[in-house]
């Protein structure tokens, strides 16, 4: 695809400690990156893709070359990495998340002397490990090393001021994008080619969740809620597409209940665009959510979203326009279920609005907004002088156009 932007091509380290929960399986962030990567290629941008530990089999899946600096999310020897890697590749801007990347990757940055973008993706008092003190005070002294912060919710905005200690000022709320042309809704043909092969019957009435299996995305609440779905819709299945923790304790409660052949666990799927060829509508049971992918790839697939009303998602769902908000309440949300799975119309009514609410966060369009982030921060004042100590002189900070 030829560059859509004739000026100069900015050079941009886009760092994250990790792509994924092991050697096989993406995080939704990972994702993202490797998205974001490959629009912001195709846009002419230089993108320097940095993943602090070992990506494991994941270098072969991405769009384009990785760097994997084989670090743990604590070891400070990635200073000298992200520093060495700015001044080979005159990097010019940074664009860093997840706790190391942000850590070692602002005071490399500093130490260049070339402007920060740090991006939120989660209150991470909500997450699985916590936040642990030493990781905020971290946060907070490192704070004033980012020029800019992308949060991916007003919800997500609130922690990175308040428990991050970013500036308000420096604060944006960008959802996360979407990439339209692969999640879009099933024709016909692709809709009975997906249930044939996830062994659903033409009658059955699909709800299915898309996540890791661990507390904060609260399956197990789901596992607790599903009885009561099947015991007012027979023909409910429930598709679990993920991987995790709580696996076996999930199928322990659908089992004790007697509900547990109604349910097909799908494991850890990378065709999750397919996958949503056959669900009627998406279950989003979380305890804690920053801008769920998971929601944003079903809505643009035409499914509606069930959802606790927690974090970012009321930002993303709108109830009784493309979804249902309910209450982290285990009764609410089995009946909000039951309701959709049951009434066809209505069920309808949502689809046909789901796309269409999620048309602004074309992917496409996110990376042409991040390029004009990065060119706007190319203007900012250098904040380091540790270019002009340099034995060879000082590097130019900006393209000139």
């Amino acid at each position: 695809m030829s560059q859509v932007n004739r000026e100069p091509p900015i050079r941009v380290l886009l760092a994250m400690d990790r792509l994924g929960y092991d050697g096989g399986r993406f995080h939704g962030a990972g994702r993202l990156l490797v998205d974001w990567s490959h629009a912001l290629r195709e846009r002419g941008v230089e993108v320097t893709t940095v993943i602090m530990r070992s990506a494991g089999i994941f270098d072969e899946d991405v769009h384009g070359p990785i760097t994997l600096l084989g670090r743990g999310r604590f070891d400070p020897r990635a200073i000298v990495d992200f520093h060495r890697l700015i001044r080979d590749r005159d990097i010019q801007i940074a664009h860093l998340q997840g706790f190391g990347s942000l850590t070692f990757g602002r005071i490399a940055a500093r130490l260049a002397g070339i402007p920060v973008v740090a991006h939120v993706h989660a209150d991470h008092r909500a997450e699985t490990g916590g936040y642990p003190w030493y990781v905020q005070v971290a946060d907070r002294l490192l704070a004033p090393l980012a020029d800019r912060c992308i949060a991916v919710s007003g919800a997500t905005a609130r922690f990175a001021i308040s428990a991050q200690g970013f500036r308000s000022e420096h604060v944006m709320v960008w959802h996360n994008p979407v990439d339209l042309e692969q999640y879009r809704p099933a024709t016909r043909a692709e809709r009975r080619q997906a249930r044939e092969e996830l062994g659903f019957a033409e009658g059955d009435r699909v709800a299915a969740t898309v996540a890791r299996l661990d507390r904060v995305k609260g399956v197990d609440l789901l596992a607790r809620a599903w009885p009561a779905v099947v015991a007012r819709v027979p023909e409910a299945r429930l598709l679990l597409v993920g991987y995790g923790d709580l696996l076996d304790e999930i199928r322990s409660l659908l089992d004790a209940a007697g509900v547990l052949d109604t349910v097909t666990f799908a494991g850890y799927r990378q065709d999750v665009w397919h996958v949503l060829h056959a669900v009627d509508v998406l279950a989003l049971p979380s305890r804690s959510e920053g801008m769920p992918l998971a929601a944003l790839e079903a809505l643009a697939s035409g499914v509606p979203v069930v959802a606790h009303a927690v974090g970012g998602v009321p930002e993303l769902v709108q109830d009784g326009e493309n979804g249902l908000l309910v209450p982290m309440d285990v009764e609410a949300l089995a009946s909000a279920l039951a309701d959709l799975l049951s009434d066809d119309r209505r069920r309808r009514h949502l689809a046909s609005r789901a796309r269409d609410s999620v048309q602004a966060l074309e992917l496409s369009d996110y990376a042409t907004r991040l390029e004009g982030l990065y060119r706007e921060m190319l203007e900012l004042p250098a904040r380091s002088v540790a270019r002009d100590a340099e034995p060879d002189g000082p590097r130019p900070r900006a393209a000139s156009g």
